[in-house]
This record gives C-alpha cells, sequence and structure tokens, in this order.
C-alpha cells in the first residue's frame, strides 16, 4: 500500500510540471487520469509550478488585418529575434471569432475576464486559453447602468479569503458638473446576488481610466484627490496623486501616496498633449517582479523612470530601480508644434540594419525582469496600440538591445498570464498542505 501511494505521489510530481495540452490529452486516456488531473488539489499543485514560468497574452492580426485574437505568448518569443507572424486561426490556442468582439480586462489563476461595452449594458465573460477555446458564459447577469451614468474603471481580481473571482466597476457620472459620489459595483462569482454596492471611489475619477492592477488580493487604480484643476490635469502635481487600492476580503479602500521624489513634478509632464490621466498609458502603475510599480515616462525631460513598493501598503518602501534618459535607450526626439502646445517626435536607427523607427504618441512600459532581474524586457509602443519593438536593458553593463516582434503583433498586455487547469466553475476551498490559489 505504501508503495503504492509513493507511486502516486511521484506520478502527481511529475503530471504538475506538465504542460496543460499535455495534461488534457491524459485525460482523455483513462477515467484514473481524469479524476487525478482534474481533482482541484492537482489544479491547485499545478497552477503552483506554472507560476515558475510566467507568460503573457499578445494580440495578434490575421492575415487580412481584419480582426485581432489574443494568445499567451512566453517571454522568450517575445524577444528573440526575427519572430515569425502567429497564425490567428490557430484553434489550438482557442482564436474564436466570437472574441474579437471582447477585449481584455483581467487575467487571475490563467483565467482571463473578457469584457464588451455596448452603451450602457456591460457583460463579463470568462476564458481559458489553455484549456478551451469557447468562451465560459458568465451565469449573472450583465450590468445594466442608467443612462445618466458610465463605466469609468473596471478591474478583476481573485479574492483568496472567500475563494472566488470578483468583478469591479467604478461608475461615473455622465454629467461632470453635478455633484454625484462615484460609485462602486462588485460582482461575487460566488454570490446568487447579482451586484452589490459597496462604498463610494474615494478619489476623482474624470481625469483616470483604466483597469485596475491586481496584486496582494487587491485592485488598484490612480486617483486624484478632490480639487479644482485644469480639463486636462496638466496643472496636478503627483503630491496630489494617490493610489486608490480595493482590498477584495473587506470590499473597502485605502489611499497610498505616490513616492514624495515626485512631490512638486507635474502631471502634465507625463501625458500626452491635451489627453487625459490614464493609468493604461502614462503614467502608468503596475506590476513587475511581483512588486507594485510605478512607471514614469517623462515627456519633458526625457526620461523613463521605474518606482518599485517592495512592500506593499508601505509607503516608505518606494525604491527607484531605473531611472534612464531616452538617449541611453538608444532613442531620440524632436520637438513638434501641435494644436495643443508642443508633442516630441521619438526615433531610432539602426546604421546596421537600416531601420527606421518615429512615432509621436511613443511610450514605454517595462514588461518583466529576466536572468536574475539584470535585464528589463520594455515594450516599445505607438499610441495607438501597437508594438513596434522590444527592448532588453542590461541594468548592470546600461546596454541595450532591441527585438523587432512579428509583423503581426498588435498588443502585448503588461500583467502576468499562468498557464493552468482553473475554470470558472472550479472555485475550490482552501486546501491543507497544498498551494492555494492566489
Amino acid at each position: 500500500m505504501e508503495g503504492k501511494m509513493l507511486c502516486e505521489d511521484m506520478l502527481l510530481e511529475i503530471l504538475s510540471w506538465l504542460p496543460v495540452k499535455s495534461l488534457m490529452r491524459f485525460m482523455c486516456v483513462s477515467k484514473y487520469f481524469r479524476c487525478l488531473i482534474s481533482n482541484p488539489r492537482f489544479v491547485a499543485k499545478h497552477l503552483e509550478n506554472s507560476r515558475k514560468r510566467t507568460s503573457f497574452l499578445s494580440s495578434y492580426s490575421n492575415e487580412d488585418k481584419t480582426n485581432s485574437y489574443v494568445f499567451p505568448s512566453t517571454i522568450s518569443s517575445l524577444i528573440e529575434e526575427d519572430s515569425e507572424p502567429v497564425n490567428a486561426c490557430d484553434t489550438d490556442h482557442g482564436s474564436d471569432s466570437e472574441r474579437k468582439k471582447y477585449r481584455v480586462l483581467g487575467s487571475c489563476n490563467g483565467l482571463v475576464c473578457l469584457t464588451n461595452e455596448e452603451e450602457q449594458l456591460i457583460t463579463f465573460d470568462f476564458w481559458n486559453p489553455a484549456t478551451i477555446s469557447e468562451i465560459y458564459d458568465n451565469p449573472h447577469p450583465p450590468l445594466n447602468l442608467d443612462k445618466k451614468e458610465y463605466p469609468s474603471m473596471l478591474g478583476f481580481g481573485y479574492d483568496n479569503s472567500t475563494h472566488t473571482y470578483k468583478v469591479v466597476v467604478i461608475v461615473a457620472p455622465q454629467n461632470f458638473e453635478e455633484d454625484v459620489a462615484f460609485r462602486t459595483l462588485i460582482l461575487s462569482m460566488k454570490e446568487e446576488i447579482p451586484w452589490r454596492e459597496i462604498e463610494e471611489f474615494p478619489a476623482d475619477t474624470t481625469t483616470v481610466e483604466g483597469d485596475g492592477i491586481y496584486i496582494n488580493n487587491s485592485l488598484n487604480w490612480l486617483g486624484i484627490y478632490y480639487m479644482d484643476y485644469d480639463e486636462d490635469g496638466s496643472d496636478i502635481s503627483f503630491d496630489e496623486v494617490a493610489i486608490v487600492s480595493l482590498d477584495l476580503e473587506t470590499e473597502t479602500y485605502t489611499e497610498m501616496l505616490l513616492p514624495r521624489e515626485l512631490n512638486g513634478v507635474l502631471v502634465g509632464d507625463f501625458c500626452f498633449p491635451g489627453e487625459q490621466l490614464h493609468s493604461n498609458e502614462a503614467p502608468l502603475i503596475g506590476v513587475l517582479n511581483g512588486c507594485l510599480s510605478l512607471f514614469l515616462h517623462n515627456r519633458n525631460s526625457k526620461h523613463l523612470s521605474i518606482w518599485q513598493m517592495k512592500e506593499f501598503g508601505n509607503e516608505r518602501s518606494w525604491t527607484i530601480l531605473l531611472n534612464t534618459s531616452f538617449h541611453e535607450l538608444g532613442f531620440y526626439t524632436r520637438r513638434v508644434p501641435t494644436t495643443f502646445n508642443y508633442d516630441y517626435h521619438i526615433w531610432r536607427v539602426s546604421v546596421v540594419r537600416n531601420q527606421h523607427f518615429s512615432s509621436s504618441y511613443s511610450i514605454f512600459i517595462p514588461l518583466c525582469l529576466i536572468e536574475n532581474d539584470r535585464d528589463i524586457v520594455i515594450i516599445h509602443n505607438s499610441f495607438q496600440g501597437c508594438v513596434v519593438q522590444t527592448i532588453i536593458y542590461n541594468q548592470k553593463e546600461k546596454t541595450v538591445s532591441y527585438r523587432k516582434p512579428a509583423d503581426n503583433l498588435r498588443w502585448i498586455y503588461p500583467m502576468d498570464y499562468v498557464e493552468s487547469l482553473v475554470s470558472p466553475e472550479m472555485l475550490p476551498e482552501e486546501l491543507n498542505g497544498t498551494a492555494s490559489l492566489q
């Protein structure tokens, strides 16, 4: 009996390191393998091992460039030389034509939350790229807002305390002149109640948009304290901006200050002319190497900076990871008059390959750290949402290398994705002696 248990334990350990595609084939072999692999304990163990092989979600256009489809991509495929175009009809990765109407809201435990907004009707559905090509229909009804409101910010995360997925919508009034609070609506996949209203969003969202960043059992957005400011937010300084964090367990908000070294620095230096502060553009909060991070693309000083909160929730733990000029990254800028005032064209010329990249609304988004945290992988995007190239910056040697992406690569979502066996129906309780979902 002991020998049989030992063999089964060894089998589980081996299987927990295999890719999902192989495990799906094993499940077709026998009922024994199906029961073994679909067991929540095994799903949690496999997920824990998968986190050591983090990937990203990327959007690729099809051959005639009429539609774009989302695929999981390993970091090696994004930084390798001369990447080949991805076949956007590859059904192994779930390129369902129906997905074109959705956009990716977030990813937790390998489960991707997709959303579709049609006027005041907002739909949320789920998809696991590793296990199935179809979309999981959300059993809860869509969110139907009043015509006087619109969804300002959204978020998707996993609550470790109740072991359930939650969707959050911050609702803003259409008429900002009215003194109306920004409502917070939340949907818990475990509850029969479709949508609940919790406490109000504690900051002003009129110049803040974007999706919540999931980390440490919380969703995080940028927020501005209530005050008078210009419509484009250009006169706001960073000491008037905070990170607003929603704890998914208590469903309450807290506010965290940005690095005090940024006090007095104007947000307008980091925004595109005539554009509002947008957490999906610049400034940008994200997760880098497991830390809540602030990515600053300063169009005035022409520098890229990365700040990291080493201890989540501790405002004194902000640490500068990178502060480098566009020139050190191999880019040059040119001041160009625009309708709004002035804009900066950014370009790089490669003599060896005779390449020339130029974009007026370029931004740099740090993606991840590789090579024992020595190298920073940075996405160079145009404002239209097209990946121009990936940049690999060696912090120790201060050297830069560039990779041209596949011709049909449209976007790399700056969020971790892990391959897993998780499904919306599988909401396991905490398992003794095993890894829990997070």
